[in-house]
């Protein structure tokens, strides 16, 4: 069993109206869609986990026309869950039309940052080769990596808070964590537009987070 991750990249023509919305926005640092159906009435049935400006989003959906209906459940101050049914429009219709041609499974979730979607596709290798050409038809493709298939982790992301995952973003984006460094923590707190104290402490909390979830049982003396 094999399986192929892709990072998807579509110009703001082939995006949906949400997407292009929320991209102009700038509110939304990361969507994870954990799950989709399509209605028979041609409706398109989301489950979204998101983090960022709640009410932004909120602002998105209700000036979006092609939203029939949504359902908002928070989390925190800036992480959140939302539930959504979106009629489709020619851009959904070529973008789906690839999934639902072909037998693979889709491994979620989606994750959609920046404007672009990274996914896995899990299956026979001459069928993913086939979605990926296909694909490629329509949008812009990358390969991230091609291999055996032996399952995910749990979803880290959902431990940290917007800004907490925009920094260690940053961090990571511009060098912060390779050996040597190639930035310094007075250039990622300018990015975050914030003293260097102020810096240190959120990325010290968001890795505090993430090393929590990778080794959950070690507990301080």
């Amino acid at each position: 069993m094999r399986f192929v991750d892709v990072t998807v990249e579509r110009a703001p023509s082939e995006q949906s109206p949400l997407n292009r919305r929320l991209a102009a926005d700038d509110e939304v640092v990361r969507e994870e869609l954990l799950n989709w159906r399509m209605s028979r009435n041609e409706v398109l049935n989301q489950l979204i986990f998101a983090i960022g400006n709640r009410d932004a989003y909120e602002a998105a959906l209700e000036d979006v026309a092609e939203i029939v209906a949504y359902e908002i459940r928070a989390i925190d101050e800036d992480r959140f869950y939302v539930y959504l049914q979106e009629e489709r429009t020619q851009e959904t219709v070529s973008w789906w039309t690839v999934f639902l041609a072909h037998d693979f499974i889709h491994v979620p979730p989606v994750v959609i940052e920046d404007g672009s979607s990274r996914l896995t596709l899990l299956g026979e290798f001459d069928d993913l080769r086939t979605v990926v050409d296909e694909l490629s038809d329509e949008v812009t493709i990358e390969i991230e990596e091609i291999g055996d298939y032996r399952g995910h982790g749990h979803r880290l992301t959902g431990r940290l808070t917007a800004r907490q995952y925009r920094a260690v973003r940053i961090a990571l984006e511009r060098g912060y964590y390779e050996i040597p460094r190639e930035t310094s923590l007075a250039a990622i707190a300018a990015a975050l537009e914030c003293t260097e104290s102020t810096a240190s402490d959120i990325l010290r909390r968001a890795e505090r987070e993430l090393v929590r979830a990778i080794v959950p049982s070690v507990h301080r003396c």
